[in-house]
């Protein structure tokens, strides 16, 4: 082989080599660089050490220039684990946890594999419209994860790609808002009018939960005075922590109860997703009540505002 025709196919041979890595770094892979350490690609990718050697199978902190580790996140579902507390644990949402995943249902498997959305390395040719279609965001979303003014990125750029619920409620209108639920079997969920919505028993209509979406700009003090008033008529109105009950409950602006000799009621007022939402609980005062009621709370817990 001539020496000019040895440079040329090499030259090529280096191309195809480039062009293979960034490829695989679309698909999630690391070039190792000199000076590369699991610690500052955990910090660079948003995962842990431990996360790395597991996706790799590495015995040790050891690694190489020159090798491609894997930095796509991915998970192992274990007994316990829904999408709405997953989504909840890696700062993500349930819809798009089902959207990067192709999931057309809440239901996940105990060993199933699921990838959490975290950072993207931005390779030749990716656009801020192809990643956010892809991680299941809009552009603006994307922009404002990243702190960009504009829309344009550059090869090895990283970008966080895990959506918020900031992202979300960021001047919400509360006419369009829709706190998404799964009603259980003997349960169903319905719009009743704009920014109210219900979770009713099928078998008993003394059981149901009203879900109010409220204004962004809504006074905590003025809502919490009128729920007052309204729950008055049945009785002496109590204020309960919310800080050592139920997980529903965790979180809430306010908690208030009152009952008389046939009905209870709650009513709750707290973020989901970054909007205010008030909870009217009513239910019968009678022992039954001690096993419908927490299952509703169950429901309640797993919204999301779409």
């Amino acid at each position: 082989m001539k020496k000019g025709k040895f440079f040329k196919s090499a030259a090529l041979a280096l191309t195809i080599s480039a062009l293979s890595v960034s490829s695989a770094g679309a698909a999630g892979f690391h070039l190792i660089q000199k000076g590369d350490t699991l610690w500052s690609l955990s910090k660079k990718y948003g995962m842990t050490v431990d996360q790395l050697k597991e996706g790799n199978n590495l015995d040790s902190s050891l690694i190489y220039a020159g090798d491609k580790l894997q930095v796509k996140k991915v998970i192992t579902v274990k007994k316990g684990d829904t999408l709405w507390n997953l989504a909840k644990k890696h700062t993500s949402t349930v819809g798009q946890l089902k959207h990067v995943n192709m999931l057309k249902s809440d239901t996940i498997n105990i060993g199933q594999k699921l990838e959490i959305p975290t950072v993207v390395l931005v390779r030749p040719g990716d656009t801020m419209w192809g990643i956010s279609k892809k991680y299941g965001l809009t552009v603006e979303e994307l922009k404002r994860r990243n702190g960009l003014n504009s829309t344009l990125i550059f090869a090895g750029q990283v970008l966080m790609v895990n959506k918020t619920a900031a992202d979300k409620a960021q001047g919400y209108d509360a006419d369009k808002v829709v706190p998404g639920l799964t009603p259980h079997i003997g349960y169903y969920y319905t719009a009743e009018e704009p920014r109210r919505f219900i979770l009713q028993s099928a078998n008993d209509d003394d059981y149901f939960a009203r879900i109010e979406v409220l204004d962004s700009n809504a006074d905590i003090r003025t809502v919490k005075n009128h729920a007052q008033v309204e729950l008055a008529s049945l009785g002496e109105v109590t204020e309960l922590r919310t800080d050592n009950s139920l997980p529903f409950y965790k979180g809430a602006e306010f908690l208030l109860h009152a009952h008389n000799s046939d009905t209870q009621k709650n009513i709750v007022l707290k973020k989901v997703d970054g909007v205010l939402l008030k909870f009217t609980i009513h239910y019968r005062n009678a022992e039954e009540s001690e096993g419908i009621v927490p299952e509703m709370l169950k429901m309640l817990n797993t919204i999301e505002i779409k």
